[in-house]
């Protein structure tokens, strides 16, 4: 995508995202989901699932591996190695040979059971903090790590935060998800020098718009959970200017350590 704008990549981003998911979605069968309800077992057996989204998220990923298909498990634990000790510049790694392959490994757990889906995401809170996605150099490409970071942790927010905001197993890591979602938007938008990128927070408000409804007569369940949990970050999400700030405010509060640059 060499010479396009932020705002070109951003929508050819954001249709790429629709064209995967749809597919995805469906050639995923129905009998992959389970119940919220049904879940408490895993629950059970899975305490305090929010630290696979945490900088603890490595001690615990023989313990969520149990609970997966034994090939799905054996997937799950080699992405692991996979993921970059030295700090590279995001998009560097994830187009080199490695990262597509950690990241078709994370597609495919994402479209699996609740175990799986947990597991794809604890291996996308451990990149963003093992890669660069502060804005760098002059150019026009300032923002490119962190838009492309991103686009993954939105992929799984399409796929998943639906269901996964009343799940027992995913509802917490969701709502971390979509927070760091916004906070690396966040970073895409003032990106460019003295001024802002005007095309990321419509692009958002959009994508929130999907997830969230907020022009509809019902409520999502991922828009009542946020409601429930936060109900200022609810009302700020409703509006177009404010919703990145908002996402990337609560972000940082939850998770100071969370900088862009591997935490140096």
């Amino acid at each position: 995508m060499t010479g396009m704008t932020t705002g070109a990549r951003l929508s050819f981003t954001a249709a790429a995202i629709l064209m995967v998911a749809a597919v995805v979605l469906r050639g995923l069968s129905a009998a992959r989901w389970v119940p919220p309800e049904a879940q408490a077992g895993a629950t059970q057996l899975f305490a305090q699932p929010a630290q696979m989204v945490s900088a603890h998220a490595e001690s615990r990923s023989a313990e969520l591996a149990a609970l997966m298909p034994p090939p799905r498990a054996a997937e799950y634990q080699r992405l692991w190695t996979l993921l970059p000790t030295d700090c590279p510049r995001a998009s560097v790694w994830l187009a080199s040979a490695v990262g597509e392959d950690w990241l078709r490994g994370v597609s495919l757990l994402q479209t699996g059971t609740e175990p799986e889906a947990l597991g794809a995401l604890s291996l996308l809170a451990t990149l963003v903090r093992r890669v660069e996605w502060e804005p760098d150099g002059f150019g026009a490409q300032r923002g490119v790590d962190a838009e492309r970071v991103a686009t993954s942790f939105e992929l799984w927010l399409t796929l998943r935060a639906e269901l996964g905001a009343e799940s027992p197993l995913l509802g917490e890591a969701t709502l971390v998800a979509l927070l760091t979602w916004g906070r690396l938007l966040h970073t895409v938008e003032h990106a460019p020098f003295m001024t802002l990128d005007r095309t990321t927070a419509p692009r958002a408000a959009q994508r929130l718009e999907s997830w969230f409804a907020f022009t509809a007569q019902r409520r999502t369940r991922l828009s009542s959970a946020v409601a429930v949990r936060d109900p200022a970050l609810h009302e700020a999400l409703r509006t177009a200017r404010g919703a990145l700030a908002a996402l990337a405010l609560a972000s940082e509060r939850r998770d100071p350590d969370l900088d862009g640059e591997c935490g140096s």
